[in-house]
Parts: structure tokens; sequence; C-alpha cells
């Protein structure tokens, strides 16, 4: 093995710091970096090192990445199950299915996350209420723990690590071989409609009126708008084609035509997008822009439903290359309200930011069901993602500050929180999210599986502390 010092930071910028970093290819490796001494900060797990906050980063410490781990090895084109090392990217595994007629049944806004990190936090898509998390879809998985075992899990073999390490954050063992489940698809595209919404309550009734009779729904929230307009923005939807119904898709499904585009209107290329979007912040433009994008949804509401590809479709984050440089530093902060309470904490924060004059320069808004994994973040109800630039050390100090006072009211009406997007939250919220029982299980199986402490991150530091 070979330790390489260097800087390793969340995906937004915002956290990070000096590590050493090992880049295994085998198992072995693998067992060979998690068994050797690491100090007091220990190792942190890292796939594609997505995860907007400070799960996969160990400043001081030592991080085992396993991009290099990308090695899709078995597919069944008959039943659509895929077996696959921890860091092969989703844009790996859908390439590979798609011209079988199969798609990711989970993917996130960016097709550059790792396996490994889906399933060990567990992702989510615009699809959770209607087939859950990702782990949901995970069959099996082998397990590499500090302790030197390998331990096949599933859910019926070591279903109490199964059900925890699938949204365990990477504090339990390194996954080196995951098999899943994949859905079937028709053709490569889907029908999409745009819908202006007038306000938040228009949002949250929306969905619930289109989610039986819808495969993707997400929301585009206006996070600049106040009074009556408080909460508008643009639903999304999506619905599959049924077998034969689009005499075109089969086309589709060649995997070259699944890639996002790398030109607008088929003319600018997008690498030149990020600077006008950097402008537009530094002059604080950004209410406009938005203005501007939903009133433009009138225009694609009367278009619809138009078709459009599954990549188009779900990869929205990689539209732009490089946009983080027009946000960056930056942080998410993504509570998931119950749906009885989820009107009045979701109109509370967006006024708490408007308050504080730190307005998110992005807000999305998505339908949730719960699921059986041991540190969920799942509710049955509603999350709201909302990006915050964080620049300076004053306004670094101010979004830290509101974050963690909207979490408290989140908390207090039930909610929870998604570990891939936190930076913030207090290790006091640990026990508030998911219990004392839940929390109990899983330091048990914390002491039996890396009884010395060895996987750490800045973020088990803050919830869990070192114990």
């Amino acid at each position: 093995m070979q330790w390489q010092r260097g800087t390793v930071r969340g995906w937004g910028g915002a956290v990070g710091g000096e590590s050493d970093v090992v880049r295994p290819t085998e198992i072995s490796a693998v067992q060979e970096a998690l068994a050797s001494d690491h100090g007091p900060n220990g190792i942190a797990l890292r796939g594609s090192g997505c995860s907007y906050g400070d799960a996969s980063i160990n400043p001081g410490g030592r991080v085992l990445d396993t991009s290099r781990m990308n090695r899709i090895l078995d597919f069944d084109p008959e039943r659509g199950v895929a077996v696959v090392e921890p860091g092969v990217t989703i844009r790996d595994l859908w390439r590979r299915s798609i011209g079988d007629g199969y798609w990711p049944a989970v993917v996130p806004g960016t097709q550059q996350v790792s396996v490994g990190g889906a399933a060990a936090m567990n992702i989510h898509g615009k699809n959770n209420f209607a087939v859950g998390t990702f782990g949901d879809h995970v069959r099996r998985f082998t397990l590499a723990t500090p302790t030197g075992e390998l331990l096949e899990c599933s859910r019926s073999e070591n279903s109490d690590v199964f059900h925890a390490a699938i949204s365990g954050f990477g504090m339990l063992g390194c996954m080196t071989e995951i098999e899943l489940e994949l859905k079937r698809v028709h053709s490569g595209r889907m029908r999409v409609w745009g819908i202006p919404t007038r306000d938040l309550d228009d949002n949250l009734s929306m969905i619930e009126d289109l989610r039986e009779s819808s495969d993707y729904l997400v929301g585009w929230i206006d996070m600049h708008a106040t009074g009556d307009a408080l909460g508008r923005g643009q639903m999304h939807r999506g619905v599959q084609f049924r077998e034969g119904e689009d005499p075109d898709g089969a086309t589709l499904l060649a995997a070259d035509r699944q890639d996002v585009p790398t030109t607008l209107f088929g003319v600018v290329p997008k690498g030149w997008i990020w600077p006008g979007m950097l402008f537009a912040r530094q002059l604080g433009m950004v209410g406009f822009v938005n203005a501007a994008k939903w009133r433009a949804g009138f225009g694609e509401g009367h278009r619809s439903p138009y078709p459009q590809t599954h990549g188009a479709f779900h990869f929205l984050l990689d539209y732009v290359p490089n946009w983080q440089k027009a946000f960056s530093p930056l942080i998410q902060f993504q509570p998931f309200i119950p749906f009885d309470a989820a009107p009045r904490v979701l109109r509370t924060l967006i006024e708490m930011c408007h308050k504080a004059r730190l307005l998110p320069y992005l807000g999305v808004l998505k339908r949730h069901r719960l699921d059986k994994f041991l540190m969920t973040h799942a509710v049955d109800g509603f999350s709201m993602a909302m990006d915050f630039h964080v620049g300076g050390q004053a306004r670094r100090h101010a979004v830290w500050d509101l974050t963690q006072r909207m979490a408290e009211v989140v908390l207090d009406a039930g909610g929870r929180f998604y570990y891939a997007k936190d930076a913030t939250l207090l290790e006091s919220s640990f026990e508030r999210i998911h219990g004392r029982g839940a929390v109990e299980q899983f330091r048990a199986l914390k002491a039996r599986l890396d009884p010395d402490g060895v996987l750490q991150t800045e973020l088990s530091r803050r919830l869990l502390g070192r114990g």
C-alpha cells in the first residue's frame, strides 16, 4: 500500500483538510488498510466524494478511497441483477445495463455517485415515494470490517448488519462487493411534464394528487419568492413508457444516447455557463434568475408532455460542468418532515431564511416513504433540500447558526436528516433523529464490528463522538 498526502474536501467545498489517502484495487488491500495503525483520527471510507458535507473526510487522519475498485463483476440481462465493486459509479452501472433494457432503480441528481457510497448513505431519488431508497434494491453485500472479518450480509444472513450498514454512513465496514436489482425500462426515454406552481401549498398538494399516477416527481422551489408566492416553483413529473408504447424508444436504449448533452441549444458548450452563474450570484441577481425561470415554466407547461431521455431527466447536477465553482463553498441543508407537519414546518424554514437574509440559491422538494434501515432519514412525508453559499467567515458562521436553528424546528416536529448532505448537525441531534433504541443498537454493532473505533469521519465525530 502507498499512502499519499493530499487535500480531501466535501463535494460542496465548504469542509475538508489534509489526509493520507490510499486507493486499493483489491479486497486484500482494503483489509490491510483497515488493519494498519491509523492514530487517533482513524480512517474514513470514501467513494466518489459526492457527499456535500463531511461524511467522507477525515482531516488529520487517513482516507480509504474505493474509486479504483470499479469493476462490474457480473450482470444478468435476464433478471437485471448486477454484482459490482463499491467504486462503480451510477454512470458505469447504467451504461452497462441500458442496452439490455435496465436502469438503476434509484439514482441521485448526479451520475458520479459510487454504488458503495449510495448504499452506505442509502440515497434516494425522485421516485422515493414509489420505490423507496437505494438500499431497498440491494440484495446482498460483502462487508470488510476493521476486525478482519468478511461478512456476507443480506436480508436473511447477518440481517442486523445488512440493515445498519445500509444507512450507516460507513461506520461499520467497507462494502467490497454489492449485488443489486435494476428496473426494467422499455424505452430510452419517458414522458415529462413541467408544471408551474403558485406557492408552497400548491407544490405539496400537487405531489399528492400526482404521485399515484407518476413514476417520478420533483419540485423546484423559488426560495426568493415572498408573500402569497412563497414556495412557488415548478413540478417535474416523469412517466415511463410501457412495453411497445414508444415506437422509437428502442433506439435510445444505446448508452451513448443517454448521456447528458454537452452543449446548450446544441451550440453553446456548457463549460461556458458556470462563469455566468458566478456573475449572477456576485451581483445578487439569483432572485431575478429564479423569477425568470418560474415564468419560463409556463411555456414548458404548454409544451408538456414531451419526451426526455432518462439521463437528461435525472442528472441535473451534471448539466453544467464545474457548476460548484459558481457557488462554492456551499453546503446543503435537507430536512425530512412528516406529512402532517410539512406545510407548517417548510413554510417556517423558508421564512427563517428570509428573516436571516440568507437565501438558498436552490430549493428542491420531494415526497418520501418509510424504509426499514436503522439509521434511515426516511419519513412518510416531504424533504426540502436547500443549497447555501457559505463564503467568508462571517457568512459561514451565520449559515451554521441558521441551519442549526432550523434543525431545532425540524427535530421538534419529528423530522430527520440525510447524512450525505449534512455539515452542521450537533451531537445532541443524533438520538432525537433516530430514537434511543436505534442509537443503542447502532452503537452496539459499532462496538462489535469496529471495537477500536478505527472508522471515523468528521461527520461521525460530530454525531457519535469519539467513543
